[in-house]
């Protein structure tokens, strides 16, 4: 049985941040991308006075789920120790994500997780450790593990100021699925992804802000070519170095202006006609606010710019945009809305990154205090710098958490994927059917 391990540089190299890289490097988001810790003792304590003055102490159903069911962990002085182990049985109709003649397998999953946070009285020290192994069923070529480790930490230099610091190193396998996966790829290609980001926050009042600078490399691995001999994927390296600022002016409780600025400067790994190297800029302004306390708002826009090195590239320039809508439309059931473009500066075999636009919808619903309902419907558009190749995505996914208790979670669910692309080669249609169980200390 063919399999691929990390190698022990990859993983040793590992004491650093948030819990996974991810896939592509995005425009900033509410998610924190940097994955700093930007709370300040102020701004805690401000958060708890607000979300206790709240009627009837208003919680999503996510929210509700999070406080009610987290495991508590095994104390060893300071830290909190928190194992995991979590294993998935999916069955897939197209795991080659082929657009004609789909193979179908079951795939298994493992994923063992170690999380160690700090109960200090005043700074924060975590770190977390993990893996996944994926097997399949008929077709054990197309094994792999990945491994990661984070960590990240934060000092409160004041009542108003934190200076924080997360790292993190990861060995992923790219999904046949992904945007950017290469079409002659035999097996699915590891990449080494490494990401460094330190940042200063103010958070005192109404006015706040993080300023932060993140280094992310991106390390694609040899494979072989499904038309024989080696598929040289060096030319995908990517280097990532940005500076970002976030800030805000709360002119109320529940009621804030807010403003993203990142400058960015990708290197690339490809040479002559085919170099992507560039700067990017992006700016989004807006405003994040409450209209009742079951109504949550949030909606920024912008515009974004990837300047090439290479004359011969035109620059590339789109407008960008984040909105959320949360409506906590009963006790037991939370309704959720995203929009958002932005660009991602991963290449491909013929690209040089891509604009996302992307739409979706969830419903949470509690329907006992241990069993919940998610269902969910995207609509994404990825168009491709230096391409004519237009994608439309569609999907959808039902399914139901179990929670038996703290320690146990048993999910199923149902997932749907149709792609939709001007060239043919990238259409596909995915089916996963999973189940899946948690053990958590």
């Amino acid at each position: 049985m063919a399999m691929r391990w990390p190698t022990m540089a990859g993983l040793a190299a590992a004491v650093a941040v948030p819990l996974a890289l991810p896939e592509t490097a995005l425009a900033l988001d509410d998610a924190n991308p940097t994955g700093l810790i930007t709370d300040t003792v102020a701004s805690r304590q401000r958060t708890q006075d607000f979300d206790n003055a709240k009627p009837h102490g208003t919680r999503s159903v996510r929210e509700r789920i999070g406080q009610d069911y987290n495991p508590i962990g095994i104390r060893a002085g300071n830290f909190i120790i928190s194992p995991s182990a979590e294993t998935k049985a999916i069955y897939h109709d197209n795991i080659f994500a082929s657009p004609d003649d789909p193979v179908a397998d079951l795939r298994t999953e493992i994923a063992p997780m170690l999380e160690i946070k700090s109960s200090l009285p005043r700074h924060i020290l975590n770190f977390a450790f993990g893996g996944r192994f994926v097997s399949f069923a008929e077709n054990s070529d197309q094994n792999y593990l990945d491994g990661f480790a984070n960590a990240s930490g934060a000092l409160h230099v004041d009542h108003a100021h934190t200076l924080a610091l997360a790292a993190s190193t990861e060995l992923v396998h790219q999904e046949r699925s992904a945007l950017n996966a290469s079409q002659f790829a035999r097996d699915p290609v590891p990449i080494h992804q490494t990401k460094i980001s330190g940042g200063l926050t103010r958070d005192v009042g109404r006015l706040y802000g993080t300023l932060s600078a993140t280094a992310e490399l991106y390390d694609y691995y040899d494979v072989d070519s499904i038309l024989g001999g080696t598929l040289d994927q060096d030319i995908y390296d990517t280097e990532l170095y940005s500076t970002q600022l976030r800030a805000g002016y709360r002119f109320s409780p529940g009621f804030e202006a807010v403003t993203k600025l990142r400058v960015l400067r990708k290197l690339a790994n490809e040479s002559g006609a085919n170099n992507t190297t560039a700067t990017g800029y992006e700016a989004l302004f807006g405003v994040s606010f409450e209209t009742s306390p079951i109504l949550r708002w949030r909606i920024l826009g912008g515009y974004g710019i990837r300047d090439y090195d290479d004359a011969s590239k035109e620059t590339a320039g789109t407008s960008l945009f984040e909105g959320r809508v949360d409506w906590l439309a009963t006790e037991r059931m939370t309704v959720s809305g995203t929009v958002s473009r932005e660009f991602s500066d991963l290449s491909g075999e013929d690209f040089s990154g891509w604009v996302q636009t992307t739409a979706k919808a969830t419903v949470d619903y509690e329907i006992h205090n241990d069993l919940f309902l998610k269902f969910g419907v995207g609509l994404a558009n990825a168009g491709f710098s230096g391409s004519d190749r237009d994608d439309q995505t569609y999907s959808g996914e039902i399914g139901l958490e179990y929670y038996m208790n703290k320690n146990w979670l048993f999910t199923f669910s149902y997932e749907y994927s149709e792609r939709q692309s001007s060239d043919d080669r990238f259409d596909l249609t995915d089916n996963k059917f999973l189940i899946g169980a948690k053990l958590r200390f």
